[in-house]
């Protein structure tokens, strides 16, 4: 009798148990970590700005067996583990490895004292998407007929802008607000990229207001907003000829949310807005 293999069933989102395979300084503020391992097999690749979440154990922790708990996010808080959210910025599934870029910012986070310290084949966990299930780790959802398509991000959001951009089949707009000059990174594509540089005072509210005063659509002024504490909000239904994406700092992205909807008019089903941190 021959042995028949049989694989486990995956779960919707689930441990992935790697190792840096290289990393690359991209700009003064921004690194790349090159994750690899034989579990991106089962790693379902959505695109856009698809979501993953990063699992620094402490040191001495087995990887792999904390892969296989079935409980994960009950060990990671047991053992004092610190989870963090990312955006795929390439996956490359021959060769099973997925891109990471970090924002450095010293010690201040967990993320970014391992980024700045990380070496090859040092060990992370990933929590990603396995295939076969529904797609609900991607912001990105305009409308089919959407032509007048706006991506505003900080440098925390500027991974997911470049990966969105460098996807579309359409021409979009783009405002990225970073530390440096130099951290202006190359985007592919055919868009229209303005760079705002925050170490020369340029912030990413007034120009995309102004930008918006040219662009977006007028329509009926909605309630006022002031009380919504949302900061983050997907619509799955969007509609019509304008999608706004505003991701970054949570009260940047919230107020630039209520200038479209509360002072322009416009439907609030055409913005997706994330607040990534908050100042």
């Amino acid at each position: 009798m021959t042995a028949v293999s049989v694989r486990p069933v995956l779960r919707p989102y689930q441990p992935f148990a790697l190792r840096v395979a290289r990393k690359q300084r991209l700009s003064p503020s921004f690194v790349r970590v090159t994750l690899t391992g034989a579990a991106l097999a089962d790693f379902a690749h959505h695109g856009y700005d698809q979501r993953i979440n990063l699992i620094f154990l402490p040191p001495g922790t087995d990887h792999e067996v904390f892969a296989g708990t079935e409980d994960w996010m009950t060990e990671g808080r047991a053992c004092g583990a610190h989870l963090r959210v990312y955006t795929v910025r390439a996956f490359r599934p021959a060769a099973l490895e997925v891109d990471i870029d970090f924002v450095l910012h010293g010690d201040e986070s967990p993320a970014s004292r391992w980024a700045s310290a990380a070496i090859g084949g040092d060990p992370v966990v990933m929590i990603g998407a396995t295939r076969g299930h529904p797609v609900t780790d991607v912001a990105w959802k305009p409308p089919a007929a959407a032509q007048l398509l706006l991506l505003a991000a900080d440098c925390t959001a500027l991974p997911a802008a470049a990966s969105i951009l460098e996807s579309l089949d359409r021409p979009a707009k783009a405002i990225i607000e970073v530390p440096e000059p130099d951290d202006c990174l190359p985007i592919g594509g055919n868009h229209e990229v303005t760079w705002l540089v925050r170490n020369r005072g340029e912030r990413i509210e007034p120009v995309v207001r102004a930008l918006l005063d040219e662009t977006a659509p007028a329509g009926t002024v909605a309630a006022d907003l002031t009380a919504d504490d949302d900061v983050w909000e997907v619509p799955e239904n969007a509609a019509g000829s304008f999608y706004a994406w505003l991701a970054g700092e949570s009260s940047t992205v919230v107020s630039l949310r209520r200038h479209l909807v509360g002072e322009r008019g416009v439907d609030r089903r055409s913005i997706a807005f994330m607040g990534y941190w908050k100042r």
